[in-house]
């Protein structure tokens, strides 16, 4: 009686507890030069800069929470997001209502996957194609 009624506490609490979600967002840049892509804020303490160099990956975000079931990244935060050459000069602009590809557009223009249970990837990639 005992040892069924330590099982079932175990199970009710095991049960109870809240879901636990991971999530990954990197960008890989597909193109033949290097980027340096600068996350701009209002509030400056949010912006960011990611160097990345040709064929490469680098971590956008990485985020872990308890309660959802579910993540993705989070650019509602940024006011504008701008991709420049080593040179400093710009040669992409993403605003949060353009209408060709963006960045802002998760759900169409970033790569899915989800390796395992609660545990969300996502990847952006930058081609030679969406900087002309």
């Amino acid at each position: 009686m005992k040892r069924t009624f330590i099982t079932l506490t175990a199970i009710i609490i095991f049960c109870s507890c809240d879901p636990i979600a991971d999530m990954e967002a990197n960008i890989k840049n597909l193109t033949n030069q290097d980027l340096i892509i600068e996350f701009v804020s209002f509030d400056q303490d949010l912006s960011k800069t990611l160097v990345i160099p040709k064929n490469e990956t680098r971590l956008f975000e990485s985020v872990y929470e308890i309660g959802n079931t579910f993540l993705e990244p989070r650019l509602i935060e940024y006011d504008s997001v701008v991709v420049k050459n080593n040179e400093k000069q710009i040669l992409k602009v993403y605003k949060p209502n353009d209408i060709e590809k963006n960045i802002y557009n998760i759900e169409e223009y970033w790569l899915l996957r989800e390796p395992s249970k609660r545990f969300f990837k996502y990847e952006y990639e930058i081609n030679n194609e969406d900087l002309e």
